[in-house]
């Protein structure tokens, strides 16, 4: 009976671990992410080495280079912005870490002058928006 209950428990571990998030972070590459600032919508464009997020209805931008150290860890480079009050000087430099990828859902933590927050992107329907 005992070797049943190990049996089963290990049957039981294995189930719970198919069922966690995979940690795909190639998902990001190419693809097209919203999130939401203050209720509202902002667009995130993964191109390549560059990224662009969209404010206010695609009025203002921030522009950025990623140095992908691998598909869940990189960094942004600041180059350009247009967001009213944009706080951070063109350059600066964050650092990002995916946690994990759940679905469309993607959770990771951001690093910039020693503080850190994180945040989710949830994948977007490429046709919706046209940034090509």
């Amino acid at each position: 009976m005992r070797k049943f209950y190990k049996i089963l428990m290990l049957f039981s571990i294995t189930m719970l671990m198919s069922f966690t998030s995979s940690k795909d972070c190639g998902i990001l590459r190419d693809n097209i992410f919203t999130y939401r600032n203050a209720k509202k919508e902002v667009v995130v464009v993964f191109k390549g080495d560059d990224y662009i997020e969209y404010h206010n209805d695609q009025e203002h931008f921030i522009k950025a280079d990623i140095l992908w150290l691998s598909d869940c860890e990189y960094y942004l480079i600041i180059r350009k912005s247009t967001l009213p009050n944009f706080p951070f000087k063109m350059g600066t430099k964050t650092h990002i870490i995916v946690n994990k990828v759940r679905g469309k859902k993607v959770y990771y933590t951001t690093t910039l002058g020693g503080k850190s927050w994180e945040g989710r992107l949830t994948k977007a329907k490429k046709d919706k928006y046209n940034f090509d």
